[in-house]
């Protein structure tokens, strides 16, 4: 039984930090369709985001750690706050690779993965709004492994097509690389539901 108050305001943070995730999901849809000349500019809106996700982490750590008595565990929360900026990192890296190997037009695989990754993020932020009943997100972190699994399966289906159908090599690596990043994305964001989880096993 809880006899202190816990700060509840980390949730608040959380949530903050979880739009970044939508947003910046967000631009890269858009970074993806639109002319490569314009993918800069979204590029570094990405940048700017991503910087913004790193200060409220920051911030997130901070309040945690001076924090007299907190909903879970420290370290559970502070693994959560990292583990959504790293979504934020990996997001705005899958950008910068696109406009570093300069890819004009990406297969449907790309769109389809970058499609996925949006819906994690969208249901990743509607969970981090509901962490105040952490036993009560099952269906959260089933979501985000079912949406991880599909990506694979598309990160899979689209490198075979690659390596069977693409004959100029520098076009392949280009691809590849985009869609390897899109791949680190999705892993990301299922690291962090796997902390959900883990968070709600020591709560039960």
């Amino acid at each position: 039984m809880r006899l202190l108050p816990r700060d509840s305001a980390v949730f608040d943070d959380l949530e903050t930090l979880a739009q970044h995730l939508v947003d910046a999901a967000e631009l890269l849809a858009r970074h993806l369709g639109t002319d490569p000349l314009e993918r800069v500019d979204l590029a570094q809106r990405l940048v700017d985001l991503e910087r913004r996700a790193d200060a409220d982490t920051r911030a997130v750590v901070r309040r945690v750690t001076s924090s007299f008595v907190t909903p879970y565990d420290r370290r559970d929360l502070v693994a959560l706050a990292v583990g959504l900026d790293d979504c934020v990192d990996a997001l705005e890296e899958a950008a910068a690779v696109v406009v570093a190997t300069g890819v004009a037009e990406l297969p449907r695989g790309v769109v389809e993965q970058v499609a996925l990754v949006q819906r994690q993020a969208e249901v990743t932020a509607a969970a981090m709004a509901r962490m105040r009943a952490v036993r009560d997100l099952a269906d959260y972190w089933a979501e985000v492994g079912r949406l991880e699994h599909e990506a694979g399966r598309v990160h899979r289906g689209l490198l075979a097509e690659l390596f069977a159908t693409e004959r100029n090599a520098v076009a392949l690596l280009a691809v590849k690389e985009v869609s390897d990043r899109l791949e680190a994305v999705a892993d990301a964001f299922e690291r962090v539901a796997r902390t959900v989880e883990l968070i709600a096993a020591q709560e039960a």
